[in-house]
């Protein structure tokens, strides 16, 4: 055994032995000369590929390789040769493009992350602020632009020529928020990922996985199916974004003439493909939140939580109202790190069973009015009154529009997707108390995601829920 004291404290790179080894002129011998020119050209060569290897030690590079890793798997995975299930063949012709959405959004993104590594090229963070802040007022001018448009459509008479010109500065407005997205998302996953980091979840050495990438732009719309005597999450297809109404209410409508199953077309808040989809349009809280919320789904997709999502409707209303709760409270941290800004206070969690004494009972409330009508409607499928279930819904939306909201249509499908909600008006899950109610058992929302993210049934997660409960009961002497 050598002693440690001999060995040499230089460390060598594997091209700097071979180079001290061979590139040593031997006066007379032509072959070990020619070598020793070659091996100095190699080095010289190499000189650029070696400097690029040092600088690309960096969290952005494996975050770039992880990225690519991740969509080479999804866009070689073998799609399944089954019969289309009645929501994929009402879809046919309308469904979202998610391979070619991933290729050149991911090709897009990726060409970026390079650039970043240019001197000269890439943005500084002051110039990302700034490209933000002049987003982030695209957004508002879009949005006037949008609603004149639709004024002037819906005219007796429109004006064509004022048609033209709105739209042609609508398409100049977005493509200029198109040009500016790459240096956006770019900031806003940099405060998210340090804010994921700081609550010591997601971490992975010098990474955070999954990486914290999405892209900003028309999020897809989704096909929802339920049964009719029941309500029931079945299928899930989403659909293209540019979908019109008509085409909704026609594929609404092939639904139920080829299954008899109640369908509906709506509009999604997010998606987690990879990178995550989020709304172009929203401000920068709301952006941050649902950005987080889809990262969660991404995370737990790799633990027995997330893994169960499918497995009841139980687990999809858990890991839809942990990624509520958890996507408000990161999304928050990381608009208080972008800004320099300090939030109100969220406010504390109260049951809803508890009465407000500052409500106003005379006072219109949509959560209170959709909850009934959600047991009501319930009620009357549990006697098989389906029709009349029907009616019942159809009446209640008619009521709505008299309080100024307009829904298209509540129909099962409808319960059934905002039911997984927990914390939505269209649920009567429990789940939404329960995991406000584990929240105020733990720190922070990084700390209840660790604790219940190795669950995979409800029953699992009531257990934990109940031990927590009762060491909180046990601390403060109750």
């Amino acid at each position: 055994m050598i002693p440690p004291s001999q060995f040499s404290p230089v460390r060598y790179q594997p091209e700097d032995l071979i180079l001290e080894t061979l590139a040593k002129p031997a006066p007379g011998n032509p072959l070990r000369y020619t070598t020793h020119i070659l091996a100095r050209l190699l080095r010289l060569l190499s000189w650029p590929f070696r400097v690029t290897c040092r600088r690309l030690k960096s969290r952005r590079f494996w975050k770039g390789v992880l990225i690519f890793l991740v969509v080479t798997l999804l866009l070689f995975t073998p799609r399944s040769t089954r019969v289309l299930s009645p929501a994929h063949s009402a879809a046919r012709g309308y469904e979202y493009g998610l391979v070619r959405w991933e290729v050149s959004n991911f090709l897009d993104k990726w060409v970026h992350h390079v650039k970043e590594f240019i001197p000269g090229v890439g943005s500084s963070d002051q110039e990302k602020r700034v490209r933000l802040q002049r987003y982030l007022q695209l957004n508002e001018e879009i949005s006037i632009v949008e609603r004149d448009l639709d004024q002037e459509a819906s005219a007796a008479e429109p004006d064509r020529d004022r048609l033209a010109v709105l739209q042609e500065g609508l398409d100049r407005l977005e493509s200029e928020r198109r040009g500016l997205r790459n240096d956006v998302e770019e900031l806003m996953e940099s405060a998210i990922d340090g804010v994921l980091r700081d609550l010591d979840i997601g971490e992975l050495g010098p990474l955070t996985w999954p990486p914290v990438d999405f892209r900003l732009d028309s999020t897809p719309r989704v096909l929802v199916t339920s049964p009719r005597d029941r309500i029931q999450r079945l299928e899930s297809v989403l659909i293209d974004p540019g979908i019109t109404l008509a085409e909704r209410e026609k594929v609404e409508e092939a639904v139920y003439a080829s299954s008899g199953l109640s369908g509906i077309v709506l509009a999604t808040g997010g998606v987690a493909t990879f990178p995550t989809v989020i709304p172009e349009d929203r401000d920068l809280l709301s952006t941050l939140d649902v950005a987080a919320h889809e990262w969660l789904h991404a995370y737990l997709i790799f633990r027995p939580l997330g893994r169960a999502y499918w497995s009841s409707d139980d687990l999809t209303t858990l890991n839809e109202t942990v990624a509520d709760l958890f996507g408000e409270e990161i999304g928050r941290m990381a608009y208080e790190r972008m800004t320099g800004e300090t939030l109100p206070p969220a406010e504390p969690f109260v049951p809803e069973t508890a009465p407000d004494p500052d409500a106003d009972s005379d006072a219109f409330s949509f959560r209170q009015f959709m909850r009934e009508t959600r047991i009501k409607v319930d009620e009357l499928l549990a006697n098989g009154e389906i029709e009349g279930a029907e009616d019942y819904m159809e009446d209640r939306r008619v009521e709505l529009q008299e309080h100024g909201l307009f829904i298209r249509k509540i129909n099962q499908a409808y319960f059934a997707f905002n039911g997984s909600y927990g914390d939505n008006p269209a649920s009567v899950s429990p789940i939404g108390e329960q995991v406000q109610e584990f929240r105020t058992y733990v720190e922070n929302a990084g700390e209840l995601v660790k604790v219940i993210q190795g669950i995979n049934s409800y029953e699992g997660f009531l257990q934990r829920l109940e031990r927590e409960r009762s060491a909180h009961q046990e601390q403060s002497g109750k």
